[in-house]
């Protein structure tokens, strides 16, 4: 049921698509199963609301995908981009960006390990080396420590660190537990790699409009309409569709 009622309503979407104004947008490609690139587009949670939400005020929206968040995060602060799709809100992203009051989701963020590593403390030993993607941040406390650890290594996409973790080329991984979950799975990699116990930090994905953007004075109804969709749990409903849609793509 869910799926017919998603099919019809992309199909209603599309069928309106020619009378409604475009704009662009762009969000992070690793973090199913909220958005990731798919057939050179953006896809998931994310870019689904924000193609619901927007052409209820009668815009449509072009997905554009940039190799990777910290292009999208600069193209966006150039004014190349409308809409970040989902974004935390950090105080460095604060100076450029307006964030819903609403979040779309909370997103436990942990630590992934390779079985050889065991359960030692990242940030107490240096020798460790740790990976991120392009443009990653997990909250303003885990960017000041990460920004004083003297081994950490950056990639463009998910696939690369996770397979650098298996391999024991770095010994940790910070990343959202759904998504680390989904991409180890798809990746055939959950004998290799492991979440460890507790919490790193818990972040909130938001809509990011960039200062100056048509689409600010939106803003505080955009928050709105999402606020009545997570108390309806429609975020909830969707999310099965959305990881199984994930694990499915080629």
């Amino acid at each position: 049921m869910l799926l017919i009622f998603l099919t019809l309503l992309l199909t209603t979407s599309s069928a309106v698509s020619a009378e409604l104004s475009a704009i662009t947008a762009c969000g992070h490609p690793e973090i199913p199963p909220l958005s990731w690139e798919q057939d050179n587009e953006l896809t998931g949670i994310a870019p689904h609301l924000m193609r619901k939400l927007l052409a209820e005020q009668g815009y449509t929206i072009n997905m554009q995908v940039f190799g990777n968040w910290e292009r999208c995060q600069l193209a966006a602060r150039r004014g190349k981009v409308d809409l970040l799709v989902s974004a935390y809100k950090t105080h460095d992203r604060e100076q450029h960006f307006l964030f819903s009051d609403t979040p779309m989701v909370a997103d436990p963020v942990v630590l992934f390990t390779h079985f050889g590593n065991g359960g030692r403390s990242p940030w107490t030993l240096t020798s460790n080396t740790v990976g991120l993607l392009f443009g990653d941040s997990f909250g303003d406390e885990f960017d000041r420590q990460a920004g004083h650890h003297p081994n950490v290594e950056r990639v463009s996409t998910g696939r690369q660190n996770f397979h650098k973790l298996a391999l024991g080329r770095i010994d940790y991984m910070p990343i959202g537990l759904a998504t680390g979950r989904l991409q180890a799975q798809k990746l055939a990699l959950t004998d290799r790699v492991h979440p460890l116990p507790g919490l790193l930090a818990l972040e909130r994905y938001h809509i990011a409009i960039p200062k100056g953007s048509v689409l600010e004075p939106l803003l505080p109804l955009l928050s709105a309409r999402l606020n009545t969709l997570v108390e309806d749990h429609y975020i909830e409903r969707i999310t099965p569709f959305f990881e199984q849609k994930y694990l499915d793509a080629p």
